[in-house]
């Protein structure tokens, strides 16, 4: 790491943010003193209102550096990092690591299982797609909706996951999609857009629908069970 570079950089995005802030900055005038010389009572003043800035886009960065690496940290475990890894690369315990950041350990565990179900969860909820027909919903049009997001969500999931090519990191940054992004996504697929399906699905009008309202339905409850333990990360 070119620490001197870095250093550089971060005094020069210092300096431009306590500028921005210093334009909305007063501070009562302190007055005049005996030994003030020319203009120095004025610029006492804005002084202390450069003061003032100073500590407000110290406590900016400081917040900003944190989700910065809560941020970073989150997408490290997404990615399969685990506490171990982490402890290696921050030089703090496992104990440490959970307890500064406690969302991890669910993360781990929606990570885990979703690397080793991609196929599965695949192969269930185009098929609960394929037969959605034969559902009957209590709300047809809300059924439709969330029928139709989680059959765009399955495509994006799906061309994030072929495992013809490669995942393309570089294209994904370009794009403004982190790498972790389609590991969120997936999570996404299955807890947010193919629980609510299940959820408006009502009763199947068929053998058909039934396996596959089933089938998707043991996916779900397997994906809760397997993720709202307390196992810990390895």
């Amino acid at each position: 790491m070119d620490t001197a570079n870095a250093t550089g950089r971060a005094d020069e995005l210092v300096q431009d943010l306590t500028a921005v802030v210093r334009t909305g900055v007063e501070v009562d005038d302190p007055g005049a003193m005996l030994e003030d010389r020319g203009d120095d009572q004025r610029l006492r003043r804005e002084a202390l209102a450069g003061v003032r800035a100073a500590l407000a886009v110290e406590g900016l960065v400081s917040e900003a550096a944190l989700r910065g690496v809560e941020v970073a940290v989150a997408d490290a475990v997404w990615l399969g990092a685990s506490l171990a890894d982490l402890s290696a690369v921050t030089g703090r315990s496992r104990q440490a690591a959970r307890k500064r950041w406690p969302a991890l350990g669910g993360i781990y565990r929606r990570r885990k299982w979703l690397a080793n179900h991609v196929d599965d969860t695949f192969y269930m909820v185009r098929l609960l797609l394929d037969r959605s027909d034969g559902l009957a919903p209590g709300e047809p049009e809300q059924f439709r909706t969330a029928v139709r997001e989680l059959r765009e969500a399955l495509t994006r999931s799906e061309a994030d996951f072929d495992s013809e090519s490669d995942f393309d990191d570089n294209a994904a940054r370009s794009a403004g999609r982190p790498p972790a992004a389609r590991w969120r996504a997936l999570d996404e697929l299955v807890d947010v857009h193919l629980r609510r399906v299940i959820a408006l699905a009502g009763e199947p009008a068929n053998p058909d629908a039934g396996f596959a309202l089933h089938g998707a339905g043991g996916v779900l409850g397997y994906y809760h069970h397997a993720t709202t333990g307390t196992g810990e990360q390895e």
